[in-house]
């Protein structure tokens, strides 16, 4: 009897396993790009106030 099935278990296991380390690290990764932009838009538009208010 081969082995093969073993190997290719293995090998279906690897791979799932990089998919969902994948999966995760790009949740985090954009997770934490959108706290940038929000932060940076929300600084945005507090200066914008604070310039149309000093302009009045």
């Amino acid at each position: 009897m081969s082995k093969r099935p073993g190997y290719a278990l293995l090998t279906a296991m690897i791979v799932l396993i990089v998919i969902c380390l994948t999966v995760v690290w790009q949740y985090h990764y954009y997770s934490q790009q959108w706290l940038i932009e929000d932060r940076l838009a929300r600084q945005f538009f507090r200066e914008a106030v604070h310039n149309l208010a000093n302009k009045k």
